[in-house]
């Protein structure tokens, strides 16, 4: 049954690109907003396509969702074709051009950290060459490029922490609403861009020592690092780990002030999920060290529906909805005209259906419901977004908050003009990553590099 959430997985990368597409069209018609907040939507806009298109390589490489010690036995291994090394080169192109936008983003947004009339040229040499030298390490070392892929994203969840931290404190001691702007923006980036790990962060706090029998360890073969492995992931989930429980605090003590908030609830929302998820996980250590270093029928499978539905619902429906919460209340993109208001009302509808989409097959995944009621449930998903998309987008620029706004009243905002041949240099950059890929792919699966 857990297996039916693997068309997720499509329909998610399916909405990404449509989102990043909608927010470059938008991101190009802004002309008045800071030049910070336009390069930070042009780079959330990038990362939603580049997220999407490693997302349907991996569903078209038809992997199982959980292939581990537990599933060793019954996980059906798709044959070694052309069409399997193309998109699996597609993956690993894409995957590492999303990883460099997103330790570009915190550079930008919302805090500019780079306040540099060359730091477009930069930002887009770093994009190219971190996704070209690492495409190319992955064709002979797959495992330890991936672990790059994966330690070095505690880059920007660090540097997001600290924002949060800092401008939490601003706005704790001065009482500060533009602080809050700053503060609550990165915790959400934060939450958006790893929040699929955070949905088990007291186990990883908690069962240090028992990682090595975990499902976790789902694609290490006999002669990869587990001690690389380990590493990189207890690093990454260690600093946003931290970021979370730095959260909640800040967020419990302004909570017990002002009231609950969009990020106070989703803050929440991760706690709570986190404490469960722990206990479902200590339920089944037995039945890992089983399948770890005996046989084992695989593990319950309450246990999977239930971890599946957890991260599924943090990556494919938390993470567009809270980035698209990011574009449109932070003032990133112009929303004010009526033909830019189409496409962001397109925007909300598309958001719709996939969070009526991602629902259903979850539900349905544990409940067998039959395709025509499914069928009419999303219609009328639909048809809601297509009616009342107008009140929700009022809904969520109900409240509108600039942080540029309140970093230039503080003095820590400067002029900075991004010229035409910055510009063109990362549009050319991105387009010879889309070239870089194809012709890699296409080798991959003609020639069998590896």
């Amino acid at each position: 049954m857990y297996s039916d959430f693997r068309s997720l997985e499509a329909i998610s990368a399916l909405v990404n690109i449509i989102l990043g597409t909608i927010t470059l069209i938008l991101a190009s018609r802004t002309k008045t907003n800071a030049w910070n907040e336009l390069f930070a939507a042009k780079l959330l806009g990038w990362y939603f396509i580049f997220l999407g298109i490693s997302s349907m390589s991996t569903y078209l490489q038809g992997y199982e969702l959980w292939v581990g010690p537990a599933t060793y036995q019954t996980a059906v291994i798709p044959e070694d074709t052309n069409w399997l090394r193309f998109n699996k080169m597609a993956q690993s192109v894409s995957s590492s051009a999303a990883v460099a936008i997103m330790v570009s983003i915190p550079f930008f947004f919302p805090y500019p950290f780079l306040q540099s009339d060359n730091g477009q040229r930069f930002t887009a040499l770093f994009i190219l060459l971190f996704t070209i030298a690492l495409s190319g390490y992955s064709i002979f070392f797959p495992f330890e490029a991936n672990m790059v892929r994966r330690g070095i994203r505690v880059v920007p969840i660090a540097l997001l922490g600290l924002v949060y931290i800092r401008f939490s404190i601003k706005e704790q001691k001065h009482d500060s609403e533009g602080a809050r702007s700053v503060s609550s923006a990165s915790a959400l980036l934060i939450l958006a861009m790893i929040g699929y790990w955070l949905t088990d962060w007291l186990y990883w706090l908690t069962s240090v020592n028992t990682w090595a029998t975990s499902v976790w360890v789902n694609r290490i073969g006999p002669d990869e690092s587990l001690t690389l492995f380990f590493t990189s992931l207890s690093i990454v989930i260690g600093v946003a780990t931290a970021c979370l429980l730095a959260m909640f605090v800040f967020e419990g003590l302004r909570t017990r002030k002002k009231g609950n908030s969009v990020l106070a609830s989703l803050c929440f929302g991760f706690f709570i999920v986190g404490i469960i998820s722990w206990i479902a996980d200590v339920s089944v250590h037995d039945t890992l060290k089983q399948c770890m270093y005996g046989i084992c029928d695989g593990l319950p499978e309450e246990w999977l529906i239930y971890n599946t539905f957890t991260n599924n619902l943090a990556e494919d429906l938390v993470q567009p909805i809270v980035l698209m919460y990011v574009l449109l209340n932070y003032n990133l993109v112009d929303t004010q005209s009526d033909e830019n208001g189409s496409f962001a009302r397109a925007m909300v509808i598309v958001l719709v259906v996939i969070a009526s989409s991602t629902v259903i097959e979850m539900v349905q995944s544990i409940i067998p419901i039959g395709e025509i009621i499914t069928s009419a449930v999303l219609a009328i998903g639909i048809a809601a977004a297509i009616g009342w998309e107008k009140a929700i987008m009022e809904k969520f620029l109900l409240r509108m908050n600039s942080t540029t706004t309140y970093l230039d009243s503080i003095g820590e905002l400067h002029d900075v003009e991004f010229d035409q041949p910055s510009q063109r240099a990362f549009i050319t950059s991105i387009i010879t990553i889309f070239v870089f890929g194809f012709l890699l792919s296409v080798l991959n699966a003609a020639l069998r590099l590896g």
